[in-house]
C-alpha cells in the first residue's frame, strides 16, 4: 500500500453560480479523492466572504477548506480538474507533514 499524504485544500468558488453547480464541484472533488483510496477527513464551509482583492471582476467568493489524505497523483488530478473548472476562482493545496487529528472538543461539565 502506498503512503497517503495529508493535504489541506483552500477552495474559493464563484458566488454568481447556482448552489447546485457549487455542490457539483465539491462532489467531483470528493469523488476524485475517494476514488483513488483517499480519505476525506473534514470539510469546513466558510460560506460567502469578501475577497482580499478583486478576482475576475468579483469581490466575493464562497470558501471551502477540505482536509484529506491521498496520494500525490490524486492531488495532481484534483488540481488539474479545479484548474479547468469555470466556477472555481482560486484554489491552493497545502501539504502537511503530520496526519490530521481533529477531535471534538470535550463537552462542558453541567453546572451544579
Amino acid at each position: 500500500m502506498t503512503k497517503l499524504n495529508s493535504y489541506e485544500l483552500v477552495l474559493i468558488l464563484r458566488t454568481d453560480v447556482e448552489d447546485e453547480e457549487r455542490n457539483a464541484v465539491l462532489d467531483r472533488t470528493k469523488d476524485i479523492i475517494t476514488r483513488d483510496n483517499g480519505v476525506i477527513v473534514k470539510i469546513d464551509e466558510w460560506g460567502k466572504r469578501r475577497l482580499a482583492y478583486e478576482i475576475k471582476d468579483l469581490l466575493d467568493g464562497v470558501y471551502y477548506i477540505l482536509y484529506f489524505q491521498a496520494e500525490t497523483k490524486t492531488l495532481d488530478e484534483v488540481t488539474r480538474v479545479l484548474g479547468i473548472t469555470d466556477s472555481v476562482l482560486r484554489f491552493m493545496p497545502i501539504k502537511h507533514d503530520k496526519p490530521f487529528n481533529f477531535q471534538q472538543a470535550p463537552a462542558e461539565a453541567p453546572a451544579d
